[in-house]
C-alpha cells in the first residue's frame, strides 16, 4: 500500500462489543434505564418477544421488531390497546389510598392482570407515584403511549450509554488493532473516513485520530441526539410513522453512499449489512458485482463467528441481487472472524501488514490474541 488511497471504515455494534463495551441490546434491556415497565402496547410486545433469549438479540432485531409490531396491528388508525374496557373503567377510579384501604379486595384478578401488563406496580402496595405516572398514561390512547414509549427508549438508551464504564481498549482487542492500523494509514498519507452506526464516541486514547472525520449515522451520545427506529422502505399510516428513523427531527444521515462509491477500500467491522440499513449499501455492492463495472475495490469484513459469517454472506447475496459469486470474483473480499482467529489468522496478518503494521509486531500481537482466545474458550 504505497500510494495514497481512500479508505472508508464502517462500524457496527460488533466493534464496540469487541472493544469490551457493554452495548448489547441485552445489556440495555436489563438495565434500570430501560422503560420495560411502561404501559404501552409496544413495550408489552417487546417484553413478550424475547423473554428467554435476550443474549441472542441484536440491535437490528429491535429495529425489525418495530416494523413487525406495526405489521401485526389490526387497527392502524386507533392502535390496539393492552387494556380491556373493564380495566379502563377500573383505572379511572383507582387510587393507592383505596388499595391500602382494601377497597379492591374483590378485584384481585383484575389487579393482577394490570400488574402483569405493567400498568400497576406494587409489591405489598402500589408505588406511591403510580397514580400520577402510570395510571394517567395508561388511560391515554395506545398510539400516544407507543409514541412516548419510543421516546423513553431513546432517552433511556442515551442515559445507559453515558453511564457504562468505557474501558481503555486493550492490545488484545482486534478492534483496537484495527484502529491502530488506521492511524498508521493516516500517518502514511492515506485518506480515511469513518461511518459509525453506533452511538458511542470513536476514539483512541494513545493514538491520534483527531484528523479522521467520524460520521455518526444515527446520532451520538456526544451531541445528546440518538435515533432509534425502523427503516422507511415500507409505507406506514401517518399515525405510526414515528416508528421510522426518517421521521425523527434529528435524523440527517451523512452521505455514506457517495463515500463508498468513491473509495479504494472498504472496511466493515461488526455491522450485519441487514435490511434496516440496506439503502446505504445496496448500490455499492450491486455495482461491485456488476460485469459492467470491473473496477476492483479492496473489501474487508470483520464479523464474530461462523454463524455471523453465513449471515454476512446471505446479506451480500441479497445486496448484489444474487450475484455474490461475481462480487467475490471481482473483488475477493476477505471475511475475518474475530471470535475464530485460529482459522483466520493469516487473513488478519495480511490485513495488518498491508495497512502499515510492522510484520514482527503483527505476528506477536496475533499470537497473544490466540493465547487469549484459547483462555477465554477454556473459561466457557
Amino acid at each position: 500500500m504505497s500510494e495514497s488511497r481512500k479508505i472508508v471504515l464502517v462500524l457496527g455494534n460488533g466493534f464496540d462489543l469487541d472493544l469490551g463495551l457493554k452495548t448489547s441490546y441485552k445489556d440495555f434491556w436489563e438495565s434500570k434505564f430501560c422503560p420495560k415497565d411502561y404501559p404501552a402496547p409496544l413495550i408489552h410486545h417487546l417484553n413478550q418477544r424475547w423473554p428467554d433469549n435476550l443474549e441472542a438479540v441484536k440491535w437490528y432485531d429491535l429495529e425489525n421488531e418495530l416494523l413487525n409490531y406495526y405489521k401485526g396491528l389490526h387497527n392502524l388508525k386507533d392502535g390496539e390497546d393492552i387494556l380491556t374496557e373493564e380495566e379502563k373503567v377500573f383505572l379511572k377510579d383507582f387510587t393507592s389510598y383505596g388499595f391500602a384501604c382494601h377497597w379492591y379486595n374483590d378485584k384481585i384478578d383484575l389487579l393482577q392482570s394490570l400488574v402483569d401488563k405493567g400498568v400497576l406496580l406494587y409489591s405489598a402496595r402500589p408505588i406511591p407515584a403510580m397514580d400520577e405516572y402510570l395510571k394517567d398514561d395508561a388511560l391515554k390512547s395506545p398510539i400516544w403511549r407507543d409514541r412516548k414509549a419510543l421516546d423513553l427508549i431513546k432517552e433511556g438508551l442515551y442515559k445507559y450509554l453515558k453511564s457504562i464504564e468505557k474501558p481503555i481498549p486493550e492490545n488484545l482487542s482486534i478492534a483496537f488493532q484495527l484502529l491502530l492500523a488506521i492511524s498508521k494509514c493516516v500517518e502514511a498519507g492515506n485518506s480515511v473516513s469513518i461511518y459509525t452506526f453506533n452511538y458511542t464516541c470513536v476514539q483512541m486514547r494513545e493514538h491520534n485520530l483527531r484528523d479522521v472525520p467520524v460520521n455518526y449515522m444515527h446520532g451520538s451520545c456526544e451531541d445528546g441526539k440518538i435515533i432509534v427506529g425502523t427503516r422507511d422502505g415500507s409505507p406506514m399510516e401517518p399515525e405510526y410513522d414515528f416508528l421510522q428513523k426518517v421521521m425523527d427531527d434529528s435524523f440527517s444521515p451523512p452521505d455514506i453512499v457517495s463515500a463508498l462509491n468513491n473509495t479504494d477500500e472498504v472496511i466493515i467491522f461488526g455491522h450485519s449489512l441487514g435490511e434496516n440499513d440496506r439503502q446505504y449499501f445496496e448500490q455499492f455492492f450491486s455495482q461491485q458485482a456488476s460485469i459492467d463495472n470491473l473496477t476492483k475495490k479492496d473489501i474487508f469484513i470483520f464479523t464474530r463467528d461462523d454463524t455471523s459469517k453465513v449471515e454476512i454472506k446471505r446479506a451480500l447475496k441479497s445486496l448484489t441481487g444474487d450475484r455474490l459469486s461475481m462480487l467475490m470474483s471481482i473483488n475477493q473480499p476477505a471475511i475475518i472472524r474475530t471470535g475464530n482467529l485460529k482459522a483466520d489468522q493469516k487473513l488478519l496478518y495480511n490485513f495488518l501488514v498491508a495497512h502499515h503494521t510492522d510484520e514482527r509486531y503483527a505476528s506477536e500481537v496475533i499470537g497473544k490474541i490466540l493465547v487469549n482466545e484459547s483462555k477465554e474458550g477454556g473459561k466457557r
